[in-house]
């Protein structure tokens, strides 16, 4: 099946095969049925008693395995049967189980966005987002935000008492995780400049991290909190710290550089003073791509001012 060949005719053989109570065995047999339940109805309609059965394993490994190959197969019959036993895993003892029902969510929005809100399924990962294991709280942040991201009408909104939480669990997140929750922070709305100052500084810590893509979501909060900063005066200090991790990601390999610099014209569009102290960064170096170099070039006429005009005229002659 890995080779290309089409093995779906030994489905019957393969869908007897659930029955067997071994991890492996479990996992050959739902990644055959992911690659051919979808095209063949008869396959996934013969699958769903052994769904039924694995969602109540005791083993959390293969409650998980199950509801999220089910959450693959659309087709009518088994999201039909997925409905109860989601329900049931966002509510699991185990966390891995919840942070893949999460997930199942997602996928189960691509197929009938209608029928996740119907069954409340939205509510449940909201619910989640005060879960005290971390993966769980980030899985569900990811759901929700691409949820909202897909869909018309669904908006998601969150206050300063979800945020402090999803802050709170940024620390002990993978890098993914983190990044997920930081996008989630894009949804909340403070409510005076007090609530936008605290999220910033607890999300100041992220810009000394090791990743890129953390550090440069970090920014994007920290700069979309800075719009409900009134005081000049506390902006300042804030602009004088975003500089530096920015200045080090152009030490890093030409695409993080662009998706830098790109950042940076952005940033300096609102905030024309952030960087001002870095030109030298954005000199080009004679190995710099050719979309390096000119994405530095636009950085450099922005920053460019009648006292630095000397400094930038000997660099580009």
């Amino acid at each position: 099946m890995t080779m290309g060949n089409d093995m779906s005719q030994l489905y019957q053989e393969v869908i007897a095969c659930m029955s067997i109570p071994d991890l492996e065995v479990k996992k050959m047999v739902y990644l055959f049925l992911i690659n051919y339940a979808r095209a063949r109805a008869e396959i996934a309609n013969m699958a769903v008693n052994g769904f039924e059965d694995d969602v109540n394993d005791p083993n959390p490994l293969i409650r998980a395995m199950a509801i999220r190959t089910m959450g693959y197969i659309y087709v009518d019959r088994v999201i039909e049967s997925l409905i109860d036993p989601l329900r049931h895993c966002l509510r699991d003892r185990d966390p891995y189980v919840r942070k893949t029902a999460a997930m199942a969510v997602l996928k189960l929005s691509m197929f009938d966005r209608s029928l996740v809100e119907e069954e409340k399924f939205l509510d449940m990962l909201k619910d989640l987002l005060a879960d005290g294991n971390p993966s769980v709280v980030a899985n569900a942040v990811a759901a929700l935000t691409e949820i909202s991201e897909r869909s018309p009408h669904i908006k998601l909104k969150l206050n300063m008492k979800i945020a402090n939480k999803l802050i709170t669990a940024l620390n002990e997140c993978n890098e993914w995780g983190q990044i997920y929750i930081l996008e989630s922070l894009m949804y909340v709305v403070p409510q005076d400049t007090s609530d936008a100052e605290t999220v910033i500084e607890r999300i100041m810590p992220r810009l000394q991290h090791g990743n890129s893509g953390v550090v440069l979501v970090s920014v994007k909060v920290i700069a979309y909190m800075m719009n409900y900063v009134a005081q000049t005066e506390t902006l300042e200090p804030i602009l004088r710290k975003l500089s530096p991790p920015l200045v080090t990601l152009l030490a890093a390999g030409p695409e993080v550089q662009y998706i830098t610099l790109r950042n940076i014209q952005l940033l300096l569009q609102r905030w024309p003073t952030i960087l001002q102290n870095q030109l030298r960064a954005f000199f080009c170096k004679y190995d710099d791509p050719i979309y390096v170099k000119l994405a530095k070039l636009e950085v450099i006429l922005s920053l460019t001012t009648e006292e630095n005009a000397r400094v930038v005229l000997t660099e580009l002659v």
